[in-house]
């Protein structure tokens, strides 16, 4: 009789220990074809609730990218209406839906800390201060969306360079520390293209030159750029390393003659003049208007 009653206990422990290392192998194999992207994340909890019971019946069958597509739709409505707060939440509901679609990461911030950024600051009906305060908010939330993607794709270096962006623009309220760190996540991603590096690479190094606490690392990161291959000498970063070098005084053994910088005297010229009117960038200029009057003296 006991052993009888053991046989049932046997396969009971046997059933429970072949269920938890299927558990063990599916969980494993699924969390392996997402960061693969062959298969989407779980949807977050709360997801259904927002979809209600026929867009969540759909989502779960197996067609959130249908349901993601139709609710990016009705967040363009809801930008037509100017009715800022639906369309950061249907961003929100589009990005947990399709989180490895990257034009859903960047449509969602672009409307947020552009578009609803610049109505709150041309909002003539509220105060300076509120509209200070709600350009700010916006900016700010259209970056935490931008990190929200980062989070579910580490790698994707299209959203750290849209960070990177974000971060030096002028016309916002740019953080160019900020900026230099996520230019150098970008140029980190394993996915980046080869093709883009070197554009990226003087695109830091101009945020760098931007920055008065990071003048002297923008000049050796300057300095080895335009070494390393003629087709980073373009007019602004050769302009950009002219004035470095006169801010930091920097030393013969480490300075570049100026026959080096520019092809000649009227090339010259006419890059000084053009990066003098960019001045408004907050680029160094240390000794450019004196060059230029020299130079036209001569």
């Amino acid at each position: 009789m006991r052993s009888f009653l053991q046989i049932p206990i046997i396969i009971i422990i046997a059933l429970l220990s072949f269920g938890a290392a299927k558990l063990k192998f599916e969980t494993s194999l699924s969390k392996a074809l997402v960061e693969k992207k062959l298969t989407q994340p779980p949807l977050k909890e709360g997801t259904s609730l927002q979809l209600g019971q026929t867009g969540a019946a759909v989502a779960l069958g197996g067609l959130r990218s249908l349901i993601a597509s139709i609710w990016n739709l009705r967040a363009f409505h809801h930008f037509e209406n100017l009715d800022w707060i639906k369309l950061e939440e249907s961003y929100g509901l589009v990005t947990t839906l399709q989180p490895q679609t990257m034009i859903y990461w960047k449509h969602g911030a672009w409307h947020l800390h552009t578009n609803a950024s610049v109505y709150y600051n041309e909002n003539m009906d509220l105060s300076p201060m509120r509209r200070s305060q709600m350009r700010q908010k916006y900016i700010q939330k259209g970056s935490a969306l931008l990190e929200a993607g980062i989070t579910e794709n580490p790698d994707e270096w299209r959203l750290h360079l849209e960070l990177a962006r974000l971060w030096s623009d002028s016309y916002k309220k740019p953080n160019l520390p900020r900026s230099i760190e996520h230019y150098k996540n970008t140029l980190a991603c394993s996915g980046l293209p080869e093709f883009q590096r070197a554009k990226l690479q003087r695109f830091l190094f101009y945020t760098m030159a931007r920055s008065p606490e990071h003048s002297q690392e923008a000049y050796q990161f300057g300095y080895s750029l335009f070494k390393q291959s003629a087709t980073n000498r373009t007019p602004n970063l050769t302009c950009c390393l002219f004035a470095l070098q006169n801010k930091l005084n920097t030393p013969d053994t480490a300075h570049l003659d100026k026959s080096l910088l520019f092809p000649n005297h009227d090339t010259q010229i006419g890059w000084l003049e053009n990066y003098w009117h960019n001045r408004r960038q907050d680029y160094p200029m240390n000794g450019v208007k004196e060059a230029l009057h020299n130079l036209k003296t001569k």
